[in-house]
């Protein structure tokens, strides 16, 4: 304790040389603890990022401190490495593994959301995410949508997938029928809008490769399914519709979130990059739907990109200006720029939850990250 508390009172003298024997797990806890607290409060300085970055022995000590048993200390360093990653640190492949399993044991719940964001940082590129998939299982997959399922990580996991989608074999991973079901589940999680979100950024990704279409068009009803209202439709059409969207509540609610609904238009507007997709638009009608949400929807940028599924609809396919197929364009290789995410940016609920019905679950677990109780 007095260790600690000179510690702090002096720690502007330190120098960044004497942080790694402060760090070892040889010393107290409460001298570990104050060393990692020093740093994460330098690690939102861009000015020292590059000076930490460079340090091999201060980084190797951050990264025994989050496999140890204090959670408050292993919490501290996840934190760090969420903000290290944020800024251009790629941590070695031989990491990836030992981040992997913290998913599979449920004594390490309180640091789901710290790991999924530091994965979520260095997979956000082609090149890393390729490092990521040539480590991922397929039940790696299941147990990440397991966790987002019930509600035990804020929705970074989802961006991981999402991520992995822009390589050929996290595709390839992803459309398995025992992951995609589950993952186009939750696409109407309730109450976490990045949830959503991050799933159907990864359904784009996904339909910017026309060979993942005909997995995808296997559940297009759950995938138009969040852009349908409660309108009254004609009997004829109604008939028509796949079983699913038939004779939908009256007060059925659209997605909320305008990003959202931009994404899955985007993907159903790729996804008939596909003769085989454009004729199962037509043959189950879904023109109905996407003409009732056109005329619901304010946002102009939405309505155009719903107006051009629209469009692929009812035009002769001669005339349709279409991606060429087995062409993935460019951005399927360049993730936004907005999937980076430092520790500022997950601490603030606001922006992720908009329903009450989960709202105590994830306050519950920012808590956790903050104190690491």
């Amino acid at each position: 304790s007095f260790k600690l508390s000179y510690y702090n009172e002096y720690k502007s003298y330190l120098s960044m040389d004497e942080l790694p024997s402060l760090l070892q797990p040889s010393r107290p806890i409460t001298v570990r603890q104050g060393a990692c607290d020093l740093l994460l409060g330098v690690t939102n300085d861009k000015s020292t990022i590059s000076q930490i970055i460079s340090d091999r022995n201060i980084l190797s000590r951050v990264w025994d401190c989050l496999s140890d048993e204090d959670k408050k200390l292993s919490v501290t360093a996840a934190n760090i490495l969420v903000n290290l990653t944020a800024e251009q640190y790629i941590p070695d492949a031989h990491v990836i593994p030992s981040l992997l399993a913290m998913f599979h044991s449920e004594k390490a719940f309180f640091l789901y959301n710290g790991v999924a964001m530091i994965l979520n940082n260095i997979s956000r590129a082609g090149a890393q995410a390729e490092i990521l998939v040539g480590q991922i299982y397929p039940a790696d997959c299941q147990r990440f949508v397991g966790i987002l399922a019930q509600g035990k990580e804020q929705g970074y996991l989802a961006g991981v997938l999402g991520n992995i989608a822009l390589s050929g074999k996290g595709r390839e991973l992803l459309v398995r029928e025992d992951v995609l079901p589950q993952l186009i589940g939750l696409l109407t999680y309730p109450g976490n809008v990045l949830v959503r979100r991050n799933i159907a950024r990864l359904l784009r990704n996904l339909a910017f490769d026309v060979k993942t279409h005909s997995a995808l068009s296997n559940h297009l009803p759950q995938i138009v399914y969040p852009m349908c209202g409660g309108e009254e439709l004609d009997e004829d059409d109604m008939e028509k519709l796949p079983l699913d969207l038939q004779y939908l509540p009256d007060d059925k609610e659209r997605e909320p979130d305008l990003q959202t609904r931009v994404l899955i238009s985007d993907t159903l507007f790729q996804m008939g990059s596909s003769y085989e997709v454009r004729e199962e638009y037509r043959k189950w009608n879904y023109y109905v739907l996407f003409r009732e949400y056109d005329r619901w929807e304010q946002d102009d940028d939405a309505r155009e990109a719903m107006q051009n599924v629209i469009y692929i609809i009812i035009q002769d396919d001669g005339k349709v200006d279409l991606r060429k197929e087995h062409e993935l364009p460019t951005e399927v290789e360049t993730p936004d720029s907005e999937d980076v995410v430092k520790l500022s940016d997950c601490l603030d609920n606001n922006d992720i939850l908009d329903d009450k019905a989960t709202s105590d679950i994830s306050n519950t677990q920012t808590s956790q990250l903050e104190s690491g109780s």
